[in-house]
């Protein structure tokens, strides 16, 4: 495949996995309430479809992704730092195709660890990408600036808002979550994983460059 075929692919596939699923769990009259996790839209129905294939073939994508940078980028990188974009991109590929067969509804804990696999790493894979680059585009870097600073705070404003849910109703720690009780939180925690969730996606698309750049000359 083409270099610029699998960096649109990059991002476009977890673009419209998360916009379709999101939307059609609306739609479908099936959102418990409003907002909600992206998760919550791997529900029974074409939602859990569209969610699984998705994201399932957005973690091989970035699996590919990564190497396709790594490789691309090594006469101009910092070959260390990009070692560990590769194994980084590899994870976090390999997390999110894992999660995305393994719903929050009824397995919850393997969701649960994948998915925070997928934020912690996903925003280091970024950072560390970024400074492995730096003759990237001066494009890619613009966004990048941006992008990973709303990740970080996505991620921050997420996990402060469960935890302070979690303090509050300590028994959810065993994942035996009450998300009725847990609403007030999730106000707050689930905007901030589609901001993170976005963010990490504008980061993606930011290597565009480096990639279509690489397959011009």
């Amino acid at each position: 495949m083409r270099p610029a075929l699998i960096s649109k692919l990059s991002w476009s596939f977890p673009t419209a996995t998360i916009l379709l699923s999101s939307l059609l769990h609306i739609i479908l009259g099936d959102a418990r309430d409003f907002p909600f996790f992206i998760s919550e839209a791997d529900y029974p129905g074409i939602q859990r479809y569209i969610f699984t294939i998705g994201f399932s073939l957005s973690g091989l994508v970035l699996i590919y992704y990564s190497w396709l940078i790594f490789q691309s980028t090594k006469n101009t990188a910092r070959w260390y730092w990009m070692n560990i974009s590769l194994l980084m991109g590899i994870w976090v590929g390999g997390n999110l195709f894992v999660m995305s067969f393994y719903d929050m509804y009824d397995h919850i804990e393997i969701h649960v660890a994948t998915a925070l696999n997928v934020f912690y790493f996903g925003w280091g894979w970024c950072v560390i990408t970024h400074i492995g680059l730096p003759k990237a585009s001066d494009s890619g870097k613009r966004i990048r600036k941006i992008s990973m600073v709303t990740g970080l705070i996505g991620l921050i404003g997420m996990v402060y808002s469960i935890s302070v849910g979690l303090d509050k109703y300590p028994e959810f720690v065993n994942n035996e979550w009450d998300f009725e009780k847990m609403q007030p939180y999730i106000d707050w925690a689930a905007p901030m994983e589609y901001l993170l969730a976005f963010s990490f996606i504008a980061t993606i698309f930011s290597f565009e460059n480096e990639i279509i750049g690489d397959e011009e000359e």
